[in-house]
């Protein structure tokens, strides 16, 4: 933003790195980025469904969220073994997760999610969006568990975007991800 004498705030804006900051305005901070990236893929998704139509938008939001889960999913085992950690089991990807679950606040029921806080107000407007929000979820959560533990699956149990009062999962071993078959991978 450049104010009327011609200063850029935003770029000498500063942060105090000093001292603690409050709970309140870490999950204010969180839930900002969080919400942010929710509108960017909603924009990405609606891009690609007006470009390109329902199928071929969800087979290119299904590669691009893969790719990006499997690039996460890398990351955190290169993590946990380079710390000399297993990586076989739900537990062992929590240990290592990289989500900054400090902003996803659960007595918040619904709206615990600052993604789905964000996507179910394009439902209205936009009711193809009511697929592919909670497909998001479901392509990026398997894929990391399947190219974490190279033995694990997942399947989403419930869902606050799709009506729950939090998300939850199942894991179970998989012969398919054992065999280096994922789920959700383009070949």
């Amino acid at each position: 933003m450049i104010t009327g004498d011609g200063e850029n705030i935003m770029a000498n804006t500063r942060q105090n790195l000093e001292g603690n900051v409050s709970r309140e305005r870490e999950v204010e901070q969180i839930r900002k980025a969080a919400r942010q990236f929710a509108m960017q893929y909603f924009h990405f998704c609606k891009t690609l469904y007006e470009s390109f139509g329902h199928d071929r938008a969800k087979e290119l939001v299904q590669k691009t969220v893969y790719e990006l889960a499997e690039d996460r999913a890398d990351q955190m085992r290169d993590n946990a073994i380079c710390r000399g950690m297993p990586t076989d089991t739900a537990d062992d990807f929590m240990t290592v997760i990289d989500l900054p679950f400090d902003g996803w606040i659960p007595e918040w029921g619904a709206d615990h999610c600052p993604y789905a806080e964000v996507w179910r107000t394009y439902f209205d407007d936009y009711p193809w969006f009511k697929e592919f929000a909670p497909f998001y979820c479901d392509v990026i959560d398997t894929t990391t568990i399947e190219k974490f533990t190279h033995r694990l699956s997942h399947r989403i149990t419930q869902n606050v975007i799709t009506g729950g009062n939090s998300c939850l999962r199942n894991y179970y071993e998989d012969e398919k991800v054992k065999q280096g078959e994922y789920t959700y991978e383009v070949r």
